[in-house]
């Protein structure tokens, strides 16, 4: 998958199980549906 914002491929890393999809540029995270509730 790329980023929106600046086209790079994101970055994916696992976080409490849960994957996060990172610009390594732009530093935009990218969440998939209800990933944000698990983590907060």
């Amino acid at each position: 998958m790329k980023c929106p914002v600046d086209n790079v491929d994101l970055t994916m890393t696992d976080r409490q199980g849960i994957e996060i999809d990172y610009c390594p540029d732009c530093r935009g995270v990218w969440l998939d549906r209800g990933e944000l509730d698990k983590i907060i």
